[in-house]
């Protein structure tokens, strides 16, 4: 997938928008691909992708909330179905009761699965291929719930991966490009380490006048939530290890971050990686 990468740095975003985008998220009625639209047309002045990310992170905390994996709920679910597809029109039904449940479409379809086959294997195998469901009007719906979920299910991980891949090698092509040597983590854990940064520097770099050891890259919009999980995880450990580093949330990152204790002691925040002006490299004379 072809990501438009945008240029420079961005300013935080203030908490009073992060607030009402939160506030008007609550408000959805599902969350499906078409109301995740609804409310980028409210927010077109905000990046597509920095208002996809917020999104995103809002429907799985939710889902984990309301979401619950049981024999009793997937045989809900099932009996659900059941009486919805007796309709003639059979249309969206996976959609419209995945909306009437508060769950998204795939995690609806996942489960509906595991009640209807009452092996989590195989769901998990059908739900990766549902040409594989010998019941085409189930195997229809599912594909469709999938297909208009962009939070969960198959597309939507490979989907995820390859945005976090691909801003990884441009992390990596824009250090090769400043003549920035690294260790990556393939690297760094053949040497023994088990949390390790995207890339450690073989030689330290000062951004802003901030001496940095190590980049992260993150492709998704950094907040007090997510952001808090990554410091006790991952964040923390590349500090006492490493010394001081740079985090980049690519799509934005929540303004109250930089007040944070560990914030320009530990590492800094960006939201792109720095250009040549803002970096000092150390430069041995040559003889």
């Amino acid at each position: 997938m072809k990501m438009d990468f945008h240029a420079g740095q961005t300013k935080p975003m203030k908490i009073e928008e992060y607030n009402a985008i939160v506030e008007d998220f609550t408000k959805l009625s599902s969350f499906t691909r078409k109301m995740e639209n609804e409310l980028k047309r409210k927010y077109c002045h905000i990046q597509p992708h920095t208002l996809g990310s917020i999104i995103s992170l809002l429907i799985q905390r939710s889902m984990k909330q309301n979401y619950r994996k049981s024999p009793a709920i997937s045989s809900k679910y099932q009996e659900l179905y059941e009486v919805a597809m007796r309709d003639d029109t059979k249309e969206n039904v996976i959609l419209k009761l995945s909306e009437s449940q508060g769950i998204s479409p795939a995690l609806f379809a996942r489960s509906l699965l595991q009640g209807v086959f009452s092996d989590s294997t195989i769901s998990k195998k059908y739900i990766k291929d549902t040409t594989l469901i010998d019941n085409k009007d189930l195997a229809y719906q599912v594909f469709m719930g999938i297909m208009n979920d962009n939070q969960y299910g198959p597309y939507a991980d490979v989907t995820k991966q390859s945005i976090g891949l691909e801003y990884e090698l441009r992390l990596e092509r824009e250090l090769r490009l400043m003549n920035i040597t690294f260790s990556d983590e393939n690297v760094l854990r053949s040497r023994g380490y088990d949390k390790t940064p995207d890339f450690k520097l073989d030689v330290p770099i000062a951004v802003d006048g901030f001496v940095i050891n190590w980049v992260e890259s993150k492709a998704l919009f950094g907040d007090e939530e997510n952001h808090s999980g990554y410091l006790k995880e991952q964040l923390l450990c590349y500090w006492n290890r490493f010394g001081p580093g740079l985090v980049i949330y690519w799509f934005g990152y929540l303004e109250t971050l930089e007040s944070t204790p560990e914030v320009n002691k530990m590492f800094i925040l960006r939201t792109s990686f720095p250009d040549k002006s803002s970096i000092t490299q150390y430069k041995p004379d040559i003889l």
